[in-house]
């Protein structure tokens, strides 16, 4: 909200009251989290507060919802395992408990994952589409999370572009883990284990 306030008080805000600039701040920034709802033409914001919107809408909503996105646990997980390495911790601990590790790694499993899938398929549609690129990845975040908010170029895609959005957006309904188990096959146990090998990071 504070982000929206910011970067469009002089655009889109300029001329409202100052209760309207709260309040068309509060809503856009709790409709990216799966609402759906608009109160104005998305086009109107600057560049600045729709790549916002859109990093909003990929994060997308909580766990067990209806929304998308990676889910705000998996990001909040990502930000305190890089807060806890930069502090030289061996382990993430918050509100007096520690984070099992394999949930670490789930989360840059989901957001690497996530990173991948939007990232293809915004050059996908930025091949084939003949829009800005930022309509475009307003467009693809808003399919991966689910939220049902456009600048409004989805009727004009390609076949192509709209099966690329369809799929974005059963990925983000299911979530990546599901997607995920769909596509590998069944788990093998390990009988074996190679040395282990140190490899330079960074």
């Amino acid at each position: 909200m504070f982000f929206i306030l910011i970067f469009d008080w002089s655009n889109f805000l300029l001329d409202k009251s100052w209760h309207e600039k709260f309040f068309y701040s509060l809503f856009q920034s709790v409709t990216t989290r799966n609402g759906g709802l608009v109160t104005m033409d998305i086009n109107e914001y600057s560049v600045a507060t729709q790549l916002m919107l859109s990093f909003l809408m990929f994060v997308g909503a909580s766990p067990s919802s209806v929304g998308g996105g990676i889910r705000t646990t998996t990001f909040a997980i990502i930000l305190l395992a890089i807060f806890s390495f930069a502090r030289g911790k061996q382990s993430v601990k918050v509100f007096h408990r520690e984070l099992d590790q394999e949930d670490i790694l789930k989360s840059f499993v989901v957001i690497c994952v996530a990173t991948l899938i939007c990232g293809l398929s915004i050059i996908i549609l930025a091949a084939y589409e003949p829009f800005p690129l930022m309509h475009i990845i307003f467009e693809v975040t808003s399919a991966f999370g689910t939220t049902g908010l456009s600048m409004g170029i989805n009727p004009e895609l390609s076949v192509l572009g709209k099966q690329v959005i369809i799929i974005l957006m059963f990925i983000g309904r299911i979530g990546i883990f599901s997607f995920l188990f769909i596509m590998r096959g069944a788990e093998t146990t390990e009988h074996y284990h190679y040395p282990k090998e140190k490899v330079i990071i960074g």
